[in-house]
């Protein structure tokens, strides 16, 4: 080996486009306006005359789950950093987690600059904005930083808590909010039944509070649909029936929304399955009842699938023989107009899958004709569903085919290389986790289909590094030594409601 000059302490991807990096921490300004994953930084005293072997292997595989936080470059000491990664890490949070992964936390941007918050709410939104930036870029100081900050705005909360002025403050409600995400992303399987709910049931008391009257402009319904999704979400991953306070607050809507649009649609019918769920762990029906209901309720889905278009435009595209297979189930895929729209599309089939699945596990002990064209008709509706759950996956994760688009400008991969990928490519690949999951538990998943969707993950993991795929795979290979996992338990360990639909 021979002395090469004093290399440059740029990150890999500045490096490799010849680009100035500003050298910030924990990731330098270039990427994070292209919405690109930074590496860190090298320290060119130990790169002038040293074997760099392995250097060499962690930068072929810069995404991998597993790499350390050394590797991420975001373990500077504690004291040069934290204003200027709290900055960052609110930066990458209203622009990639509120203003391209979930809209609907629209109401929070009058607070992007902390000095026209109070304090609950700027300490909420600084531990979130910092969990998200662990969570997407592995980082145990953002962590560090991100539960400390929780703790002061959970002792601030409490405060505004007991003081009539502030109780019906919005600040106080969307404190609440935003400490159950932080929650979320944090520590998605810790806790009992409860305390998972528990910020969302404070939610919905400070509501019943101040009244649903005082919730008439578009900030302040914004919070409501939030609030009554994480609860739907959360009633229904619990198998407890929706409580009244859900159902006034959507009459409430009902007042300032198209009742018309099929995520509407979609979300009322959801809130009978919620109910529906908990009456079958209670044996309130009879099994004709149970399977009628979910029945009705799978037509209504049904219905909400034909009625869609265009409002939720999907294209299907065929592929030719010459094209590449390895990331298409079929001989098609389907191409959405957005990530929302799959998403949605993907939550109205995970419906569908566990409803046809109820009725296919109650109907397999009769014999009768009726009983048997149901549970026909229910098979065939899993297995259309589950085809259609896969035909998402090529448009988000085949970086040489159907998700070239997605890439940095410029990029055109090749077979089996490692490139860059933005943040919001990464987002798209993540939401893909969960559909899948449900499409390989159902029983009537063909073993065909398994061995695609468990690559389908592999790839998710391996190539986009997310390290939440990596666990599901595990998961799944030691489904026959430890028994099947059940969907809720595995949507909690994707951060439920945070990441996905």
């Amino acid at each position: 080996m021979v002395f090469r000059g004093k290399p440059s302490k740029a990150c890999h991807r500045c490096r490799k486009r010849k680009l100035r990096c500003d050298l910030k921490s924990p990731l330098c300004g270039c990427c994070l306006r292209a919405g690109a994953r930074c590496f860190g930084y090298r320290d060119p005293e130990t790169l002038r005359i040293n074997d760099e072997t392995e250097a060499v292997r962690s930068r072929a595989t810069p995404r991998k789950a597993d790499s350390t936080p050394k590797e991420c470059g975001l373990t500077p000491p504690l004291a040069s950093l934290p204003v200027d990664i709290l900055v960052r890490a609110r930066e990458i949070f209203f622009a990639h987690y509120i203003a391209d992964f979930c809209r609907v936390w629209d109401f929070l941007y009058p607070y992007f600059s902390s000095i026209t918050a109070p304090d609950h709410l700027t300490l909420s939104i600084d531990a979130v904005s910092l969990a998200f930036l662990s969570h997407q870029f592995t980082s145990p100081l953002a962590q560090q930083l991100g539960r400390r900050k929780y703790v002061f705005a959970l002792r601030k909360i409490n405060a505004a808590l007991q003081s009539l002025r502030t109780i019906h403050e919005p600040a106080t409600l969307q404190t609440t909010l935003l400490l159950d995400l932080f929650e979320k992303i944090m520590s998605p399987v810790s806790g009992g039944k409860d305390s998972q709910r528990a910020h969302v049931d404070g939610a919905l008391a400070l509501v019943k509070l101040k009244q649903l009257d005082h919730f008439t402009d578009t900030a302040g319904l914004r919070v409501l649909e939030r609030l009554s999704m994480n609860a739907i979400i959360s009633y229904i991953s619990q198998g407890d029936p929706v409580p009244p306070e859900l159902r006034e607050i959507r009459e409430h809507m009902a007042r300032f929304t198209n009742t018309m649009d099929p995520k509407w649609k979609l979300s009322g019918i959801v809130l009978e399955v919620t109910d529906l769920v908990s009456a079958i762990r209670r044996g309130v029906f009879t099994v004709p009842g149970q399977v009628q209901r979910c029945i009705e309720l799978d037509k209504q889905l049904e219905q909400v699938a034909r009625e869609a278009s265009p409002d939720w435009f999907r294209e299907r595209r065929c592929i030719s023989s010459r094209e590449t297979r390895s990331r298409v189930l079929d001989d098609f895929y389907d191409v959405y107009s957005t990530r929302i729209t799959a998403q949605r599309w993907n939550a109205l089939r995970i419906i569908r899958i566990f409803l046809s699945e109820e009725i296919v596990k109650t109907l397999s002990a009769f014999h009768d004709p009726q009983s048997r064209l149901e549970l026909q008709r229910a098979s065939a509706t899993v297995a259309l569903t589950i085809q259609e759950v896969c035909a998402s996956v090529p448009q988000m994760t085949d970086c040489e085919g159907a998700a070239q688009q997605k890439l940095p400008h410029g990029l055109v991969p090749r077979a089996s290389s490692m490139h860059d990928h933005t943040l919001s490519h990464f987002l798209d690949a993540y939401i893909l986790i969960f559909p899948l999951y449900v499409a390989y538990w159902s029983r009537e998943c063909p073993n065909v289909v398994r061995i695609w969707i468990l690559q389908q993950l592999e790839h998710i993991a391996d190539h986009f590094g997310i390290k939440e795929a990596k666990s599901v795979v595990e998961i799944l290979r030691g489904a026959n030594e430890n028994g099947r996992v059940g969907p809720w338990e595995v949507y909690r360990l994707l951060g439920s409601y945070a990441f996905a639909a």
